[in-house]
């Protein structure tokens, strides 16, 4: 039986490996690829298991796929239906490896991936072939092996020296007699695009900045929980907002994002602007005196009316009513 599989479904995987385990020939496993997840119960069927010298087997703990809503009595079966899946996998590996059954959860629950000769020395397989393997990475997400894609969406952590790769954009083989072609995959993204794209790498880098801010919050204490760091982030921006007056955006947002500092701080920043402002007014005003030429004009009595210049206003007034006087 040739192996060359990335895993499926654990019921089918259990299913095909008790036919092969009951049938009375001599079951020979060869892995030709990869021989991960779901696939490696079948593999545990083979009177021998070869595996090539360019292979990978990897175990991991059972995944549930979940749609829906649900509540935590119905989580709770679902969690206890893993352990009990898990705990069959196991079964299924200790009747070829010596390993205690508590190193064999562990393993899986580490995610771990074994080269031919680990693989050999950890018990799942009992020999390594000398078959020569095509394997290329065709993206970040894809590798081919000996023509078949396997997609690598699933995995938690792929160590590239699985890949036959001594380092990243290597295009050498591993010593092994394996065949690699390895192609070095660039992307740009921006920071909506890679959070669409990776939803758990974002969560993970996010969770580990507010690990951050919450153990600087409280060394004496011990890290701070997430939750406490998330709500004091979000009232000191709605403290810059509240403090925020027209005219001041651009000045609120480097204090949100730019050069993060408290509302507090934040005010007297505020402060100091309006009485730069102010002051930059007053400066300005002076100047506009000073280079209008208004205080080079002397002043001009208008002597009230009085005194021997004329006043032709009043001699008019005295000709039409001459009798007032």
């Amino acid at each position: 039986m040739r192996i060359n599989s990335g895993g499926g479904d654990v019921f089918a995987a259990v299913a095909i490996y008790t036919r092969l385990k009951e049938h009375k020939a001599d079951i020979a496993v060869k892995i030709d690829g990869w021989c991960a997840s779901a696939a490696t119960i079948i593999a545990m069927a083979g009177d021998t298991i070869e595996i090539s010298a360019g292979g990978v087997f990897m175990v991991h703990n059972p995944l549930a796929c979940l749609i829906g809503y649900y509540n935590a009595e119905e989580l709770g079966k679902v969690v206890k239906e893993l352990g009990t899946v898990k705990q069959s996998i196991v079964n299924c590996y200790m009747t070829v490896t010596d390993k205690q059954e508590d190193e064999i959860k562990k393993l899986m629950s580490d995610e771990t991936w074994f080269t031919a000769q680990e693989a050999v020395e950890a018990g799942f397989c009992t020999g390594v072939m000398f078959t020569d393997v095509e394997m290329e990475v065709e993206d970040t997400e894809t590798v081919i092996v000996n023509s078949v894609s396997i997609s690598l969406e699933s995995f938690n952590t792929v160590p590239r020296k699985l890949l036959g790769c001594k380092t990243a954009g290597s295009n050498t083989g591993n010593g092994t007699g394996s065949s690699i072609k390895n192609k070095e995959v660039k992307e740009t993204m921006t920071l909506e695009e890679f959070k669409k794209k990776y939803p758990s790498v974002a969560d993970a880098f996010k969770n580990e900045i507010l690990a951050g801010q919450g153990s600087a919050a409280g060394q004496e204490g011990g890290t701070a929980d997430h939750t406490e760091a998330v709500n004091a982030e979000r009232a000191r921006i709605k403290g810059i907002d509240d403090c925020t007056l027209p005219g001041f955006e651009d000045l609120a947002n480097k204090a949100k994002y730019e050069n993060p500092v408290p509302a507090a701080e934040f005010a007297m920043q505020v402060i100091a602007e309006q009485r730069k402002q102010g002051s930059e007014f007053l400066n300005g005003r002076s100047q506009d005196i000073n280079g209008s030429g208004v205080q080079d004009i002397p002043p001009v009595s208008n002597q009230g009316g009085s005194g021997d210049s004329e006043d032709p206003f009043g001699d008019l007034i005295d000709q039409m009513y001459p009798g007032i006087k």
